[in-house]
């Protein structure tokens, strides 16, 4: 083959040049972005302390209202400057103050240290933008109220060092004006937050498109290299017979992997063979109807390990779902299904109120399924008066749950391993070792906690906390 002229050298150069530039555009245009969303996310939580700082500064002043103690009006001092510290660190921004002059106001206005480098990023080099200025407006709006409030402040304060005695009406007429303030200036917070959602949506769209109309470039600049050595392939041949050796190598080792791995899948099938085989040489019905048991045994094992295998990776992909559920009725639904088709009795209690609450209904459910049917399934044969207790209360926004039962209990030595994926105790095998493991994912995955107690051959329960929307 020829040697390249010099213009398809050129055009290589080029070519290689327009890629590197357009990946740096790309790592640029990220690192900035990534920077932007922090520096907006700063803001969101700072303007959180400064909710908080004002909301609790108003209580004090109308606690000091109706005492007269000193203390208050001090604490209502101490909050104030949270949000008066933010206001003058916002005041140095707008005229370019030294930076250390602007830390400090944010360090006194309770904002994280490591945030403060982006906050001070974030407005200087967006303040100019319409969503960004629109929440810098509601940030002016809300420091104007919270100059009022301090005005109140001082009105009473002077009011009750001359020993004015104010009547219970012109009490509760300054605590209503306190209130009004501070619910004027929660709405600007409020409103400030949306802006900053805006913003952020919008930096997200921004960084999306140009890294979407970059990489349209690049691969506009591979299909014309493509096409104008189409006739060059040759060259590539020694290559790409290499890479298909190795890729015949790969394929090789990936059916060996799949044949290990599907083997635990295939064993309950030849187990269903054999059974299958026996059936239909046996002539004894009762003997049929023992192999047909044992097969939907089997299958039902198996069934519920690929149910678990799926649930498992669904909790893995898809987001948290919140839906308004009623605790009563919808663990009477579960064990209504749970129950059917078992061969011995065991009494479900409950103690759970009709509460309508808001939860993830898709993992909650599942997590009470596989806790159920351990109870069930683990339930004592021994024991006449077998039982599963289901109680359930919400209290400081968390949902408490506990699953008590009077079963074969769980040896000591296993608690700290049953949460483990394909951790089986001895109870003969019953379990495919995943389920517990799906409960505990599951409620990491809600943001809650499950602990359990056991005894052998007295029972065990199983607690989880979860946080709910309330």
């Amino acid at each position: 083959m020829n040697k390249p002229t010099q213009q398809t050298k050129t055009i290589i150069y080029n070519y290689v040049i327009y890629v590197f530039v357009a990946i740096a555009l790309i790592i640029t245009l990220n690192h900035y972005g990534l920077k932007a969303i922090d520096g907006i996310r700063a803001f969101t939580s700072g303007e959180s302390v400064y909710m908080k700082a004002q909301q609790e500064a108003s209580r004090q002043l109308t606690t000091y209202v109706f005492t007269g103690k000193p203390e208050h009006y001090q604490h209502f001092l101490e909050q104030l400057q949270v949000p008066i510290n933010d206001s003058l660190a916002r005041l140095a921004l707008d005229r370019n103050a030294n930076h250390e002059i602007i830390e400090k106001h944010l360090l006194l206005g309770k904002n994280i240290p490591d945030d403060i480098i982006n906050i001070i990023w974030v407005y200087q080099n967006f303040k100019s933008l319409p969503q960004f200025k629109k929440a810098v407006g509601l940030w002016k709006a809300a420091d104007l109220l919270i100059i009022d409030l301090e005005k109140q402040g001082k009105y009473i304060h002077q009011k009750q060092k001359n020993n004015v005695l104010l009547s219970f009406t012109e009490k509760e007429k300054l605590a209503n004006k306190i209130d009004k303030t501070c619910k004027r200036i929660t709405t600007k917070g409020n409103e400030f937050d949306h802006a900053l959602t805006v913003s952020s949506r919008l930096v997200n769209k921004t960084v999306l498109t140009i890294n979407t109309l970059i990489a349209l470039v690049i691969f506009l600049c591979i299909i014309i290299i493509s096409i104008k050595y189409i006739s060059r392939l040759s060259i590539l041949q020694k290559n790409t017979m290499a890479q298909n050796n190795a890729l015949l190598k790969t394929n090789e080792e990936l059916d060996l992997f799949t044949h290990s791995v599907s083997h635990d899948l295939r064993s309950p099938i030849t187990s269903l063979k054999g059974l299958i085989t026996l059936a239909e040489n046996e002539s004894s019905e009762k003997e049929r109807s023992l192999y047909f048991r044992l097969m939907t045994q089997i299958l039902s094992r198996q069934d519920e390990f690929i149910l678990k295998i799926i649930q498992l990776s669904k909790n893995k992909r898809l987001d948290i779902a919140i839906q308004e559920i009623n605790l009563s009725t919808f663990f009477e639904s579960i064990v209504n299904d749970l129950q059917h088709g078992l061969d011995f009795d065991v009494e479900i209690k409950y103690n759970i109120q009709p509460i309508v609450t808001k939860i993830d209904s898709f993992r909650l459910d599942i997590i009470s399924r596989n806790l159920i049917s351990n109870a069930l399934k683990y339930a004592d044969p021994s024991k006449n008066d077998r039982f599963i207790y289901i109680s359930a209360d919400l209290a400081d926004g968390f949902l408490q749950i506990n699953f008590e039962d009077n079963g074969l209990g769980i040896a000591e030595e296993h608690l700290g391993k049953i949460f483990e994926m394909f951790y089986v105790t001895t109870h003969h095998n019953k379990g495919s070792g995943i389920g517990l493991y799906l409960v505990k994912e599951m409620v990491n995955k809600l943001g809650g906690e499950i602990t359990v107690s056991s005894v052998v051959n007295k029972g065990s329960i199983f607690s989880i906390k979860l946080p709910v929307m309330l």
